[in-house]
């Protein structure tokens, strides 16, 4: 009987043993987290490279950083601006990279700090002379980014007569593209956007200008699920150590460069 006891107790404890192993081991379990890009992304944030057949993009560095400390693991969807947001609201995907004013429904998610300023410029194959003035370009076509807002000139886009005209493409490069060939008077984009773009050897023909004034300034944020609050907190520490080490610094100008405009011919 003692030994039966015994016999009873040694495999009592194993099995505890294997439960205390099981709750350690999933404790410790890597969540993941689905990130919605703004497909096909875009020059500096998060972008497809054609190279590496990867996402790259300073969306991708942080979030590399943030894995390398944390029990997060980020897997990318491709959306689009408008369907990210309902994406996280029926939660299909956890998180997207935005400005707060961009959004539909603001008070439904949580945020993480400021990733980095989204400063809109207006862009021309001929000179500035001056700050560009919607009011003063009556009908003159600007190229946009299908599904984008532009909060400054969406006045102008919905004018009837003496407006601007809103002339919408499926990304940054294709209204460079454009706005090279002459299908559009201007286009608009974050200044490293154009910098990571227009300064390609593809371009190597057309000479293109900035205007001297910035049309937008919005801070770019992480966009989270409300639930995800633990994510959230490991968002803003590691985003705190990415911008001291200078890494997020290093990774803006890798992924959109040094060039200043105007960018002449090669």
């Amino acid at each position: 009987m003692m030994a039966l006891s015994h016999c009873f107790k040694k495999a009592f404890l194993a099995c505890m043993s294997l439960v205390t192993v099981s709750t350690f081991v999933s404790s410790h379990a890597t969540a993941s987290i689905r990130f919605a890009i703004n497909a096909p992304g875009s020059k500096p944030y998060l972008y497809f490279d054609d190279v590496s057949q990867d996402y790259r993009g300073v969306v991708v560095d942080f979030f590399s950083f943030l894995e390398s400390e944390s029990d997060f693991a980020i897997t990318y969807l491709d959306s689009n601006r408008v369907r990210s947001e309902n994406f996280l609201l029926q939660k299909e995907a956890d998180v997207f990279l935005s400005a707060i004013d961009w959004l539909n429904n603001p008070n439904y998610f949580i945020f993480s700090d400021v990733l980095m300023t989204h400063s809109s410029y207006i862009y021309s194959t001929s000179a500035f002379y001056g700050p560009f003035v919607p009011e003063d370009n009556p009908n003159a076509s600007v190229c946009t980014r299908y599904g984008f807002i532009y909060p400054v000139l969406q006045e102008f886009f919905y004018k009837n007569n003496g407006g601007l005209v809103r002339v919408n493409s499926n990304s940054q490069v294709t209204m460079a593209m454009m706005l090279a060939r002459g299908r559009c008077d201007y286009t608009i984009m974050s200044e490293q956007n154009a910098q990571s773009i227009m300064f390609d050897e593809s371009f190597c023909d057309t000479t293109f200008y900035q205007s001297s004034n910035s049309i937008s300034d919005v801070d770019l944020v992480f966009v989270i699920r409300p639930e995800l609050v633990e994510f959230q907190h490991s968002v803003r520490a590691a985003m705190a150590r990415f911008r001291k080490s200078g890494a997020l610094q290093k990774s803006i100008q890798t992924h959109s460069g040094t060039h200043k405009f105007p960018k002449g011919k090669c």
